[in-house]
């Protein structure tokens, strides 16, 4: 019987798989490693330089720009306010009236100062409390005790003092003490107790600088009964560690 074409292709193929096979069981010789060649050095500096094409503005320009440039947030603003769109008021708090209270707080105030009393003065001039009581405490708290409406100032006040409690909680209770917010519904007190509980070496030393007086004992004795819980809950852990020691002592 004659092998066939498929026969012939077959064995061929086993043939070249069998020499591969052998060819990787024989150990291979290790292979050199070839290093990579390393990065061209850049050119040196050229030191010829060419004057630009572009005239430079001068100080006048700028400022104008500056100038034209705030007004044109403060015409934004005041179209969100007026839209009552409230997706276009969240970009211009969030966007552009930060850079306002950055570079020209006294647009700001000009422009609270214009709106009607209303939704949109009572928007806006929260937005501000919130954004620059994070900025600048002292330039804050001069412009809300300049509002004219006993009113405005103690709300706007209690957002100021709000949104500064997350971060300075020192800074809020003075702030607070100005305006007289947070006694009456016991919120210093629980600012307090939350301070302490979160930090409590911090809360301790602003307590052990305060003066003995009714403003300050409420909140001293907020963080000095977190102080004491702590000690107590320390001290109940300590015992129990304690006597699963003893415990384990004795079975051996």
């Amino acid at each position: 019987m004659k092998p066939t074409l498929v026969t012939i292709v077959c064995a061929a193929l086993l043939g070249s798989g069998a020499a591969h096979w052998l060819d990787a069981a024989e150990p291979q010789p290790p292979r050199k490693k070839i290093p990579y060649p390393k990065a061209t050095p850049p050119p040196p500096a050229n030191n010829v330089f060419e004057p630009a094409k572009d005239r430079a503005p001068t100080q006048e320009e700028i400022e104008r720009a500056a100038r034209d440039h705030d007004a044109m947030l403060v015409r934004e603003i005041e179209r969100a306010l007026a839209a009552r769109d409230p997706q276009r008021r969240e970009t211009v708090f969030t966007f552009l009236l930060p850079e306002l209270l950055q570079f020209d707080p006294a647009r700001v105030v000009e422009l609270v100062k214009k709106q009607e009393p209303g939704e949109a003065r009572d928007a806006l001039r929260t937005e501000v409390a919130r954004h620059w009581i994070m900025r600048d405490v002292d330039a804050t708290v001069r412009w809300m005790k300049s509002l004219e409406n006993e009113a405005e100032r103690h709300v706007t006040a209690q957002v100021a003092v709000t949104t500064l409690a997350a971060l300075a909680p020192d800074q809020a209770i003075a702030v607070a003490e100005q305006f007289g917010v947070g006694r009456e519904d016991g919120y210093l007190e629980h600012l307090a107790q939350i301070w302490a509980e979160s930090d409590l070496p911090a809360a301790e030393a602003w307590s052990q600088a305060q003066q003995d007086n009714p403003r300050s004992a409420p909140l001293r004795a907020r963080i000095d009964a977190v102080r004491l819980a702590q000690a107590q809950a320390q001290g109940q852990g300590e015992g129990q560690a304690r006597g699963q020691t003893q415990s384990g002592d004795d079975e051996q």
